[in-house]
């Protein structure tokens, strides 16, 4: 269980296992099976390595932005409340997650629903998440396992087979989908912007005069948003709380450094994402050609960046302050303060924007990310006392799809 557990933490190794049977059933030659397996490898380590990268900065940003305007309350973080429960529930997820999996793949064998979800490690989050919840209703290990694999297997087939259209308007091809924890959120988000936007305003393509068209190039634009960012929310924390957090570097200095290894973080991840897809594709045909003929792989929302950078630096804004307005908005109507999930709004209110803007243009990109800001916060505070039993304070549940999950699951088998 515990080797289970390693490698499932490990996406990168899952990604390789499948792109070395895929190449070894389409029987390649050595060199191909050998170059193919660890440039795929390679591939996702560099989209971790460049996440990585990416939370470290969004981390400092946080702390400096919430010591600058007071804010306090629960973060929801997936990562941190799986750490502090994993002696508790840990076992009964890693095996929700072993046969969601399993189901995963029959159903798309057997059915119209030919997805295969491979962001695993989101799947063992989801899977901590309904586990808690089933037992804090107090069931049996064995019911808890039947339902969640069950029902997290039928997810990680029907979400993907949901959002394949709107994924096809952005990746122009069928060759993967998107398989995230925000899709309640596109397929929401995608049908709102059709509805109340614009497609003719595409977000990618605003004119930007030539005194600024060095914003047309998505690196110097990343790097001059977070600058902003972090200049403001520095100023107002005192240069002298952001040298002790920058061990005694001068105010400044930090600001600047931090700004660009932003940038070069998700430089990192979108090469790593390019890597990855080329040969995780064609390498997936022969994987899916021996369990699931016809199946399509579901990978993260990373690989959308590159295809609309503008929507992707707007969704991150909008869902960014979306959720700082709800801290403000949540006690006035009794709610607890949910404070924003910085690398939630990063990658989900990215995407979100993307799917908004691929159905509405610029004012979907601006609804779809808007929403997703909203129900970061919302649907966590919603659901947050249904964790209280695990004894993780200040800490919840981040994303759409698991907190929603656990709500349906608390309020259907809260009767039995």
């Amino acid at each position: 269980m515990h080797m289970f557990m390693s490698i499932i933490k490990e996406p990168s190794i899952i990604i390789a296992i499948v792109t070395l049977l895929g190449l070894l059933f389409q029987r390649k030659k050595l060199s191909e099976v050998i170059t193919g397996t660890t440039l795929s490898f390679m591939g996702f380590t560099m989209i971790k390595v460049g996440g990585g990268i990416l939370g470290g900065v969004l981390t400092n940003f946080s702390k400096i932005f919430s010591y600058a305007f007071n804010l306090k309350g629960v973060v929801p973080s997936n990562e941190a409340i799986m750490a502090l429960t994993i002696d508790q529930i840990g076992a009964d997820a890693a095996l929700i997650l072993l046969f969601s999996m399993i189901l995963n793949i029959l159903l798309a064998r057997l059915t119209k629903f030919k997805y295969i979800y491979l962001s695993l490690h989101l799947i063992l989050f989801m899977s901590f998440a309904a586990t808690a919840v089933m037992k804090g209703l107090g069931m049996n290990s064995l019911v808890t396992i039947i339902v969640g694999s069950l029902v997290i297997g039928s997810y990680m087939a029907v979400f993907p087979y949901l959002l394949r259209n709107a994924s096809r308007n952005i990746i122009k091809s069928d060759e993967y989908t998107i398989a995230h924890a925000s899709m309640t959120s596109y397929i929401i988000g995608t049908y709102l912007g059709k509805v109340f936007g614009n497609k003719n305003n595409d977000t990618e393509n605003v004119k930007i005069n030539d005194r600024i068209s060095f914003l047309r190039d998505p690196n110097v634009a990343t790097t001059l948003t977070m600058l902003v960012l972090l200049l403001v929310s520095g100023l107002v924390a005192g240069a002298d709380f952001v040298s002790e957090l920058a061990d005694g570097k001068e105010y400044i200095v930090f600001i600047l450094e931090q700004s660009a290894i932003f940038a070069a973080g998700l430089y990192i991840a979108k090469a790593g994402v390019k890597l990855f897809t080329t040969e995780i594709v064609p390498a997936f045909k022969g994987f899916s050609q021996v369990f699931a003929p016809g199946a399509i792989p579901g990978v993260d929302v990373l690989v959308l960046f590159d295809k609309a950078p503008n929507s992707a630096l707007v969704g991150f804004l909008v869902s960014f302050f979306t959720g700082v307005a709800c801290v403000f908005i949540f006690p006035l109507v009794g709610l607890p303060v949910i404070v924003p999930g910085i690398m939630a709004c990063f990658l989900a209110g990215g995407a979100a924007a993307i799917f908004g803007n691929s159905s509405g243009g610029f004012r979907g990109a601006v609804i779809s990310s808007c929403l997703n800001g909203f129900l970061l916060c919302l649907l966590p505070a919603l659901t947050l006392p249904l964790f209280n039993y695990l004894g993780a304070e200040g800490v919840t549940f981040a994303d759409p799809d698991f907190t929603s999950l656990s709500a349906i699951l608390w309020a259907i088998f809260r009767w039995f």
